[in-house]
């Protein structure tokens, strides 16, 4: 069987151990221990603030290369947007990630534009329509799936109504939905300094996630 995973800084493993600058994932990250459990081939996209519609390009991109495909969304405000340089990913409102700023500083315009008129209930309502839309097209591709949140989707604003779009969202294969994310999965385990999960909330993600796949009847 082969793996395909995506999501952001807490699927790539930031902050573990083995992390170096060539932006190659960890070992110890959660998707590489579930592979290990699996027996099977891994393949993690993840990238420290990868944005969700990074991860719908991907899995569309990828979906006849792997049997299971599991997506651990970032943040619901952060997107992917593109130029004549390539893609790179913001946070409205969040500080500026200066790796893609670099050699394009034209980009803070862009950065600044959204940071000052996006609109967070709008985000979260596209957020779980990307939701909605991606769990559809792997159905209709015939593959196994499952989403879960890295952090912050289950704080949703209570003054809009999403029912009608959150009743569509299939539970089955979306672990811990509304209410847990990875932070509640790994409340009280060891953080590095920029708040990521160390190993042992890794292994608590991976075990959560394994434990689903054997009660969907995936493995035995």
């Amino acid at each position: 069987m082969k793996l395909f995973t995506v999501g952001d800084s807490f699927t790539f493993g930031e902050e573990l151990s083995d992390v170096t600058d060539n932006l190659t994932s960890s070992k110890y990250a959660w998707p590489a221990l579930l592979a290990d459990k699996l027996e099977c081939k891994l393949t993690n996209l993840a990238k420290p603030g990868g944005g969700n519609t990074r991860m719908i390009r991907h899995c569309i991109e990828q979906v006849d290369n792997y049997d299971m495909i599991i997506i651990a969304w970032s943040h619901f405000a952060r997107i992917e947007l593109a130029d004549e340089i390539g893609f790179y990913d913001i946070w409205p409102g969040q500080r500026k990630n200066s790796d893609f700023v670099t050699n394009a500083s034209f980009r803070n315009d862009m950065i600044e534009y959204y940071t000052r008129h996006h609109n967070d209930s709008y985000l979260y309502n596209q957020y779980l329509i990307n939701t909605i839309l991606l769990q559809n097209f792997l159905k209709s591709n015939n593959k196994k799936y499952i989403m879960l949140d890295a952090f912050g989707n289950n704080k949703f604003d209570g003054r809009y109504n999403y029912a009608k779009l959150m009743k569509q969202i299939n539970i089955s294969y979306y672990l811990g939905w509304p209410n847990e994310t990875m932070m509640e999965w790994t409340y009280g385990c060891s953080k590095g300094p920029g708040g990521h999960f160390l190993e042992q909330g890794h292994e608590q993600v991976a075990n959560k996630i394994y434990e689903h796949i054997r009660h969907l009847g995936w493995i035995s």
